[in-house]
Protein backbone atom coordinates (compact mmCIF):
# COMPACT_ATOMS: atom_id res chain seq x y z
CA UNK A 1 0.00 0.00 0.00
CA UNK A 2 1.27 3.53 -0.94
CA UNK A 3 1.80 6.34 1.59
CA UNK A 4 -1.01 8.01 -0.27
CA UNK A 5 -3.22 5.08 -0.20
CA UNK A 6 -2.94 4.94 3.77
CA UNK A 7 -2.90 8.70 3.98
CA UNK A 8 -6.66 8.35 2.57
CA UNK A 9 -7.83 5.77 4.86
CA UNK A 10 -6.57 7.73 7.70
CA UNK A 11 -8.23 10.50 6.22
CA UNK A 12 -11.36 8.80 6.26
CA UNK A 13 -10.84 7.78 9.68
CA UNK A 14 -11.17 11.14 10.35
CA UNK A 15 -14.46 12.04 8.74
CA UNK A 16 -15.95 8.84 10.34
CA UNK A 17 -15.10 9.80 14.48
CA UNK A 18 -15.54 13.72 13.49
CA UNK A 19 -19.48 13.24 12.07
CA UNK A 20 -22.07 15.18 13.67
CA UNK A 21 -19.86 17.48 15.18
CA UNK A 22 -19.85 21.27 14.18
CA UNK A 23 -18.80 21.61 11.28
CA UNK A 24 -16.01 24.56 12.08
CA UNK A 25 -14.66 21.79 14.42
CA UNK A 26 -14.70 18.93 12.54
CA UNK A 27 -13.15 20.71 9.23
CA UNK A 28 -10.44 21.87 11.40
CA UNK A 29 -9.28 18.38 12.56
CA UNK A 30 -9.27 17.28 9.02
CA UNK A 31 -7.11 19.87 7.40
CA UNK A 32 -4.72 19.89 10.66
CA UNK A 33 -4.54 15.63 10.38
CA UNK A 34 -4.47 15.93 6.41
CA UNK A 35 -1.29 18.73 6.49
CA UNK A 36 0.23 16.37 9.14
CA UNK A 37 0.03 13.69 7.00
CA UNK A 38 1.74 16.05 4.07
CA UNK A 39 4.10 16.92 6.23
CA UNK A 40 5.09 13.07 7.23
CA UNK A 41 5.26 11.83 4.04
CA UNK A 42 7.37 14.75 2.45
CA UNK A 43 9.86 14.35 5.52
CA UNK A 44 10.00 10.68 5.20
CA UNK A 45 10.70 10.77 1.27
CA UNK A 46 13.34 13.47 1.64
CA UNK A 47 15.09 11.38 3.96
CA UNK A 48 15.02 8.74 1.34
CA UNK A 49 12.79 6.18 3.06
CA UNK A 50 10.55 3.78 0.76
CA UNK A 51 6.74 3.80 0.56
CA UNK A 52 6.40 0.55 2.56
CA UNK A 53 7.87 1.98 5.40
CA UNK A 54 6.09 5.33 5.47
CA UNK A 55 2.66 3.94 4.83
CA UNK A 56 3.52 1.42 7.94
CA UNK A 57 4.65 4.57 9.70
CA UNK A 58 1.28 5.92 9.29
CA UNK A 59 -0.17 2.99 10.44
CA UNK A 60 1.66 2.60 13.49
CA UNK A 61 0.61 6.78 13.93
CA UNK A 62 -3.30 5.98 13.51
CA UNK A 63 -3.43 2.62 15.56
CA UNK A 64 -1.45 4.77 18.46
CA UNK A 65 -4.17 7.91 18.06
CA UNK A 66 -6.91 5.58 18.42
CA UNK A 67 -7.64 6.57 22.23
CA UNK A 68 -6.78 9.93 21.32
CA UNK A 69 -8.96 10.05 18.82
CA UNK A 70 -11.90 8.81 20.83
CA UNK A 71 -10.87 11.39 23.64
CA UNK A 72 -10.71 14.49 21.22
CA UNK A 73 -14.20 13.25 19.79
CA UNK A 74 -15.89 13.05 23.26
CA UNK A 75 -14.61 16.02 24.71
CA UNK A 76 -15.76 18.19 21.72
CA UNK A 77 -18.54 16.18 21.19
CA UNK A 78 -19.49 17.55 25.45
CA UNK A 79 -18.63 20.82 24.64
CA UNK A 80 -20.99 21.30 21.97
CA UNK A 81 -23.46 19.97 23.66
CA UNK A 82 -22.96 21.80 27.62
CA UNK A 83 -19.65 23.39 27.35
CA UNK A 84 -17.83 21.64 30.54
CA UNK A 85 -16.49 23.43 34.24
CA UNK A 86 -13.15 23.93 35.30
CA UNK A 87 -13.63 20.96 37.37
CA UNK A 88 -14.87 18.17 34.94
CA UNK A 89 -11.95 19.39 32.13
CA UNK A 90 -9.52 18.70 35.00
CA UNK A 91 -11.32 15.30 35.74
CA UNK A 92 -11.22 14.10 32.04
CA UNK A 93 -7.27 15.30 32.04
CA UNK A 94 -6.99 13.49 34.32
CA UNK A 95 -8.39 10.34 33.54
CA UNK A 96 -7.03 10.79 30.37
CA UNK A 97 -3.00 10.74 31.84
CA UNK A 98 -4.29 8.10 34.30
CA UNK A 99 -5.37 6.00 31.04
CA UNK A 100 -2.39 6.39 29.02
CA UNK A 101 -0.11 5.90 31.82
CA UNK A 102 -1.26 2.51 32.38
CA UNK A 103 -1.30 1.48 28.77
CA UNK A 104 2.00 2.91 28.54
CA UNK A 105 3.68 1.12 31.73
CA UNK A 106 1.89 -2.45 30.36
CA UNK A 107 3.40 -1.75 26.86
CA UNK A 108 6.82 -0.93 28.61
CA UNK A 109 6.21 -4.71 31.30
CA UNK A 110 5.27 -6.95 28.01
CA UNK A 111 8.26 -5.46 25.97
CA UNK A 112 10.76 -5.99 28.73
CA UNK A 113 10.38 -9.69 28.76
CA UNK A 114 11.36 -10.30 24.80
CA UNK A 115 14.64 -7.72 25.53
CA UNK A 116 15.44 -9.73 28.84
CA UNK A 117 15.51 -12.66 27.15
CA UNK A 118 17.57 -11.45 24.44
CA UNK A 119 20.46 -10.34 26.84
CA UNK A 120 20.32 -13.62 28.66
CA UNK A 121 19.48 -16.30 25.75
CA UNK A 122 20.56 -16.72 21.92
CA UNK A 123 17.50 -18.72 21.59
CA UNK A 124 15.10 -15.22 21.86
CA UNK A 125 16.02 -12.93 18.50
CA UNK A 126 13.66 -10.05 17.98
CA UNK A 127 14.25 -7.45 15.95
CA UNK A 128 13.29 -3.49 15.71
CA UNK A 129 10.48 -4.07 13.48
CA UNK A 130 9.22 -6.93 15.86
CA UNK A 131 9.44 -4.56 18.80
CA UNK A 132 7.78 -1.80 17.04
CA UNK A 133 4.86 -3.94 15.64
CA UNK A 134 4.17 -5.44 18.96
CA UNK A 135 4.28 -2.35 20.90
CA UNK A 136 1.66 -1.43 18.54
CA UNK A 137 -0.73 -4.11 19.20
CA UNK A 138 -0.44 -4.30 22.91
CA UNK A 139 -0.90 0.50 22.85
CA UNK A 140 -3.98 -0.75 20.95
CA UNK A 141 -4.94 -3.85 23.36
CA UNK A 142 -4.62 -1.88 26.21
CA UNK A 143 -6.86 1.34 24.83
CA UNK A 144 -9.44 -1.71 24.18
CA UNK A 145 -9.41 -2.47 27.58
CA UNK A 146 -9.40 0.94 28.59
CA UNK A 147 -12.56 2.08 26.78
CA UNK A 148 -13.92 -1.21 27.22
CA UNK A 149 -13.67 -0.27 31.42
CA UNK A 150 -15.09 3.09 30.41
CA UNK A 151 -17.38 1.64 28.38
CA UNK A 152 -16.36 4.26 25.65
CA UNK A 153 -16.55 2.20 23.15
CA UNK A 154 -18.94 1.58 20.09
CA UNK A 155 -19.26 -1.60 18.03
CA UNK A 156 -17.86 0.23 14.62
CA UNK A 157 -14.52 0.78 17.06
CA UNK A 158 -14.52 -3.33 18.04
CA UNK A 159 -15.15 -4.48 14.70
CA UNK A 160 -11.97 -2.64 13.46
CA UNK A 161 -10.18 -4.18 16.23
CA UNK A 162 -11.09 -7.19 16.04
CA UNK A 163 -10.00 -6.53 11.56
CA UNK A 164 -6.92 -5.84 12.90
CA UNK A 165 -6.34 -8.63 15.15
CA UNK A 166 -7.05 -11.18 12.30
CA UNK A 167 -5.10 -9.29 9.42
CA UNK A 168 -1.89 -9.36 12.53
CA UNK A 169 -2.59 -13.06 13.06
CA UNK A 170 -2.24 -13.81 9.71
CA UNK A 171 0.64 -11.70 9.06
CA UNK A 172 2.38 -13.90 11.97
CA UNK A 173 1.79 -16.61 10.54
CA UNK A 174 2.66 -16.38 6.51
CA UNK A 175 5.98 -15.02 8.49
CA UNK A 176 6.50 -17.57 11.29
CA UNK A 177 6.13 -15.37 14.14
CA UNK A 178 4.34 -17.34 16.78
CA UNK A 179 4.49 -13.58 18.98
CA UNK A 180 2.34 -11.55 16.28
CA UNK A 181 -0.24 -14.33 16.35
CA UNK A 182 -0.82 -14.37 19.90
CA UNK A 183 -0.76 -10.34 20.05
CA UNK A 184 -3.45 -10.65 16.92
CA UNK A 185 -5.27 -13.31 18.99
CA UNK A 186 -5.07 -10.76 21.82
CA UNK A 187 -6.43 -8.47 19.74
CA UNK A 188 -9.85 -10.56 18.45
CA UNK A 189 -10.69 -11.03 22.37
CA UNK A 190 -10.11 -7.59 23.14
CA UNK A 191 -12.72 -6.43 20.12
CA UNK A 192 -15.15 -8.86 21.13
CA UNK A 193 -15.02 -8.05 24.38
CA UNK A 194 -15.50 -4.66 23.80
CA UNK A 195 -18.17 -5.78 21.39
CA UNK A 196 -19.89 -7.23 24.09
CA UNK A 197 -19.37 -4.42 26.50
CA UNK A 198 -20.97 -1.96 23.94
CA UNK A 199 -23.79 -3.72 23.41
CA UNK A 200 -24.59 -4.48 27.12
CA UNK A 201 -24.37 -1.02 27.63
CA UNK A 202 -26.36 0.01 24.57
CA UNK A 203 -29.72 -1.74 25.99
Amino acid sequence: MTPERMAELVARWVRFYTRDLPTPIAQRRIDEIDADLHDHIAHERANRAGDRRIALGIASRMVRGLGADASWRGRHAKAAADPPTREETMKISKTVYRSALRVALGVALFLSLPFVGMLISDDVVWSLADFVAAGVLLTVIGVVLELALRRAGNLPTAFGIAALGVAAASFGEADDAPGLVLLGILLVVSGGALGVRTAQHSR
